[in-house]
């Protein structure tokens, strides 16, 4: 990954896209945006393998990327422009539960594992959001046979 360049009002574009931030306040979400990092993705490179530290959250800004789980023959899911991903690591200090790659060329916004924390702790209402998606997300792979 290499660095890209957003203006923080683009980066806030991106994370008012997202259904879920919807219930994080305006100024606590212009806060994310401008402690988030922008970084460019290939098409076809890894942003992150199974097993790996958690050590990172990102948002997709542009294109799209599929995550894979170990030993699985096809990607389980498609990410595109205001997808989260990375959270669950970083609330648990868990590794890397899927690999993630580049379908196209993307931009991502990264917040590193200490500043997520601090961020999460500072706006409590946005742990609520990050909480909520997480729920949601294993309620829905519990039901999918």
């Amino acid at each position: 990954m290499r660095t890209a360049t957003l203006s923080v009002a683009e980066k806030l574009r991106v994370l008012g896209a997202w259904p879920r931030f919807v219930g994080i306040p305006p100024a606590d979400l212009a806060i994310l945006a401008e402690m988030m990092r922008t970084e460019f993705v290939a098409g076809g490179e890894l942003v992150f393998q199974a097993g790996e530290p958690s050590d990172s959250v990102y948002v997709v800004a542009a294109g799209t990327l599929q995550v894979w789980l170990p030993n699985d023959s096809r990607p389980v899911r498609a990410l595109a422009p205001g997808d989260l991903l990375g959270e669950y690591g970083l609330l648990v200090d868990l590794a890397r539960t899927a690999t993630v790659r580049a379908s196209s060329d993307a931009v991502l916004l990264s917040l590193d594992s200490q500043r997520f924390r601090a961020f999460l702790l500072r706006f409590p209402e946005a742990m609520l959001v990050l909480l909520k998606t997480a729920v949601e997300r294993l309620v829905a792979a519990e039901s999918t046979p």
